[in-house]
């Protein structure tokens, strides 16, 4: 569990490290998701806190450019013995849209009051077994993270994930995951689980990615056509899928929990998301766009 004592440390001298996110037209044009998150193009991030987000994934380039310094501890859940070195690329390309530095792509992360847990549970190819995700799942718990990112999923149920996902559920991490790109013809695991925050994707015109999974959606974000860094520093390649509507989701929930003086449970967490969201689709909650469109607007 959280110790009580270090949050009272944070309450008690204030440890605030707030950040003006600023946005233009141009900068809008290139990255349409950063200004869906940001309506107002103007946001006042409150940083209480450093959030510890354990991305378990390819693995993450830690050495890009715009990464540097964000990676705190890594582990190899597939391979204990080899470095977390990211070949496929898709963990440094979630890695950044949570969390990169401002650089000349505009590939700017959500949230600034982070620090990364790189933790490889997908082979060089995309692949993953379901022990390596447990693995890393309760590498995770011991190492105390705040968040877990999961944008990728498995068709099937299974025991010893779910309760890995309960452990680190009742340890007071929030799980994030993505809902899977199947068609819209189920949810994948583990974000159908109820411990789990699920995200689907919508595009520019905000409709739901027909690609997306449906079912047991909690909220969507953008996922079509968004920005990503690679592995070459000098080159920006645009994506689409649920895996990266997860990434800004984590941006989106690192932020409100950086901002918060108190432990959030998942009732509490959820209940400040769906008042921050944009109801879509039908009215209320529904299998397609969940919640709906979570946003940052200007601070009052």
């Amino acid at each position: 569990m959280k110790k009580l004592l270090i949050l009272f440390i944070f309450v008690l001298f204030g440890c605030t490290n707030n950040k003006q996110i600023e946005l233009t037209d141009s900068e809008c044009n290139i990255n349409w998701s950063l200004c869906t998150v940001y309506p107002d193009k103007s946001f006042t991030l409150i940083n209480k806190k450093t959030i510890k987000i354990a991305i378990l994934d390819s693995g993450i380039n830690e050495y890009h450019s715009s990464l540097e310094g964000l990676v705190t501890k890594s582990f190899n859940a597939i391979n204990q013995n080899e470095s977390t070195k990211d070949l496929y690329g898709h963990g440094t390309a979630i890695a950044g849209i949570i969390a990169a530095k401002p650089n000349n792509y505009n590939v700017q992360g959500i949230s600034n009051s982070v620090e990364l847990y790189d933790v490889k549970v997908l082979n060089d190819k995309g692949g993953g077994k379901i022990e390596d995700v447990i693995s890393g799942i309760e590498w995770s718990i011991k190492n105390d993270a705040d968040i877990i990112n999961l944008s990728f999923g498995f068709q099937k149920d299974d025991e010893y994930l779910r309760d890995a996902i309960r452990k680190a559920s009742d340890e007071g991490i929030t799980i994030v995951a993505a809902s899977g790109n199947n068609l819209g013809l189920y949810t994948d695991y583990p974000a159908k689980y109820d411990e789990v925050i699920s995200f689907s994707s919508v595009n520019k015109e905000l409709k739901i990615d027909p690609l997306a999974g449906k079912g047991k959606i909690d909220y969507v974000a953008p996922g079509i056509e968004i920005p990503i860094l690679t592995n070459d520093a000098d080159h920006v390649r645009y994506v689409n899928g649920t895996s990266f509507a997860t990434a800004i989701g984590t941006g989106v929930i690192a932020n409100i929990l950086a901002e918060s003086t108190s432990l959030l449970n998942q009732t509490e967490l959820k209940t400040k998301l769906t008042n921050i969201s944009i109801d879509l689709g039908e009215k209320g909650k529904d299998t397609s766009y969940g919640y709906g469109l979570i946003q940052l607007k200007t601070n009052k």
